[in-house]
């Protein structure tokens, strides 16, 4: 075990000592405290206390003390990963033991979530802190999906938005026809009206 020497000055009072003599005390080491853990997530606290976490591309993470509940929003409706998102999400946390997994039920928003979160019964750990700890860490685990589905957002708009040679033609570089696609606006589609026009259109030509 490590031991730490401390030099006590002539005049400090410490114990009986001697004039003009300096005194060594050994002391032991204090044990070792658990340094508290740090994360960093864009998040907001709303203000009724809600945690809203924003760091995940297809949902948002409410982490809420008073209801003692955690509940995802989609950011978007038309991402057909959301709920596979969230399935994985609550499946992660009731695996590592934070939420009740009987309690996972559907929101009072359309596509939304929400769980119970357990009560914790060890002494010194905080449910809540725990339960964005553990939403700290699914988050790190989802980062290669996001960093990939946001790439390819931008080269799906580079694409479309500015494509290179080899998929591109200048203007004019293709004739265009008198007549292109195949929808007629004098054609109509049902009934004797589509057979009555299909046969004038050929008496036409």
């Amino acid at each position: 075990m490590p031991i730490k020497v401390k030099i006590i000055p002539t005049g400090v009072t410490e114990g009986p000592q001697e004039e003009g003599s300096v005194k060594i005390k050994i002391v032991a080491d204090p044990p070792d405290e658990p340094k508290p853990v740090t994360v960093e997530m864009v998040a907001r606290r709303a203000l009724n206390g809600d945690i809203m976490i924003f760091d995940h591309d297809l949902i948002d993470i409410i982490v809420s003390p008073s209801k003692s509940k955690l509940i995802t929003f989609p950011k978007n409706l038309k991402q057909r990963e959301v709920y596979p998102t969230q399935d994985r999400f609550y499946e992660f946390m009731a695996r590592k033991g934070i939420i009740e997994r009987a309690s996972i039920q559907g929101g009072n928003v359309y596509s939304s979530l929400e769980a119970e979160i357990h009560e914790s019964k060890i002494e010194g750990i905080d449910a809540v802190q725990t339960a964005i700890f553990m939403t700290s860490v699914f988050l790190e685990q989802e980062k290669p999906d996001i960093f990939a589905r946001r790439d390819l957002k931008q080269d799906m708009l580079q694409h479309f938005a500015d494509p290179d040679d080899e998929n591109s033609t200048e203007l004019g570089e293709i004739p265009h026809s008198d007549k292109k696609g195949s929808l007629d606006h004098t054609v109509r589609p049902y009934g004797y009206q589509y057979m009555y026009s299909v046969l004038r259109e050929s008496e036409e030509k």
